[in-house]
């Protein structure tokens, strides 16, 4: 009896259940799905809540991306454990055994110093690397380590800026160095040592004009500030707190020198005190990052995350720094399927591929320059690149065409 008469003799379920089987049969094997999960720490309770919502959006739009293209090719899929660290060490520390036990992550994706302070040590006994979106300071600057960031240091950063401003001074002398900051704060005190570092390298270059340690949150600085212009600072740097760069802006149209350039990091830059301050008050002013400006015409990571961008957030500098962030995760994840196979990848696999993998600028959807890591830091190794924004005619725009490269520096 035919196939086709024996479905026409049998009952109505019985002749469906039939078809069904036979399309089972004849139909092609789908691919089957590996999923894996990244670990990630937030804050959204703590002292940056405030700019969580746009940090983490970024990290869904690059992982929606990403498992909508890639992933769907290579049969796997990202998910992320999402944990609220409250930008506390204590908080790290107590929950990342339940993140292991639970989520098993074959990456962490970490925030901040808590991450380090907290895990610098455990991730390789762990084997769980690290990716932070933070620049690095020179106390974590060891070999060996499974802590890494897509940034270098602060002062590798500031570097970069300085270098940029002594070209444009039209001058042949040094270009003279103030610094901010707070005294007792180990990674604060680190990006002062690392400019100190580059004056005591390049002395034809570079000086100090004066180091000001003031509180975190001042209310003036007037008298600080008063006393490094007599020597004649061109450039103050402050990579610490918001509120020192919006005292220190106060201060020098106070005593009339708003000629002074600020340079800040990331984190307290020209976008955050604008907020405060408005911009007319920061023209000439810079921040610096080794990262692509959120607004930079033609930036690939911008058309991908306004596709893929859901709920809550906005694209800005600090999305732009977290979708790098997560980007590094994502290509170290695809090293490691290459490698080992879509479903075999475990945390020393994705190490293994962090180190092996050449993350080219194309890779980074434009956000960051080539990258390449080795066991000797914790950061990208080469040549040291960073771009930066400045406020001109009332308007954030990018402060250069190009990346800026950052001079060489020994560790401090």
């Amino acid at each position: 009896m035919s196939i086709v008469r024996s479905i026409q003799t049998l009952g109505r379920g019985a002749a469906a259940a039939a078809v069904l089987g036979l399309s089972l049969v004849s139909a092609p094997m789908a691919q089957a799905e590996t999923d894996y999960t990244f670990s990630v720490s937030v804050d959204f309770t703590g002292p940056f809540a405030d700019i969580m919502p746009n940090w983490h959006a970024a990290h869904r739009a690059m992982v929606d991306y990403w498992n909508d293209t890639t992933g769907k090719d290579l049969g796997v899929k990202v998910n992320m454990a999402v944990n609220d660290m409250r930008y506390d060490a204590s908080v790290v520390a107590k929950t990342w055994p339940g993140i292991l036990a639970s989520a098993k992550p074959i990456m962490h994706i970490g925030m901040g110093s808590p991450d380090l302070m907290s895990l610098m040590k455990r991730l390789p006994r762990d084997q769980v690397p690290m990716i932070m979106g933070t620049a690095m300071v020179g106390t974590v600057w060891a070999p060996d380590g499974w802590h890494f960031s897509f940034r270098p240091t602060y002062s590798h950063e500031f570097a970069a800026m300085l270098d940029h401003l002594q070209k444009g001074l039209g001058e042949d002398r040094p270009l003279r160095i103030g610094t901010v900051s707070t005294q007792g704060r180990a990674g604060y005190e680190d990006q002062v040592k690392g400019v100190v570092q580059l004056t005591k390298m390049y002395p034809d270059r570079f000086e100090i004009a004066g180091h000001e340690w003031v509180a975190d949150h001042p209310v003036t600085v007037t008298n600080e500030i008063r006393r490094m212009l007599e020597s004649k600072p061109d450039a103050i740097i402050i990579g610490a707190t918001t509120t020192q760069v919006i005292a220190t802006v106060r201060a020098l149209e106070e005593l009339k020198a708003s000629d002074v350039a600020v340079v800040t990091a990331s984190q307290n830059g020209l976008d955050i005190v604008s907020e405060s301050l408005g911009l007319d008050a920061l023209e000439g002013d810079y921040s610096v990052f080794s990262f692509a400006p959120s607004m930079e015409p033609g930036l690939k990571a911008r058309d991908v995350y306004n596709k893929y961008h859901t709920g809550a957030g906005k694209w800005d500098l600090g999305a732009a720094q977290s979708a790098a962030q997560m980007l590094v995760a994502l290509r170290t994840l695809e090293g490691a399927v290459a490698a080992v196979g879509a479903d075999k990848v475990t945390g020393k696999a994705m190490y293994e591929s962090l180190l092996a993998t050449n993350f080219t600028s194309e890779m980074m959807l434009g956000l960051t320059p080539d990258l390449d890591f080795d066991t000797t830091a914790p950061f990208p190794v080469g040549e040291i690149r960073a771009k930066a924004i400045t406020v001109k005619d009332g308007v954030i725009v990018p402060a250069s065409d190009g990346w800026m490269t950052a001079p060489l520096l020994e560790k401090w």
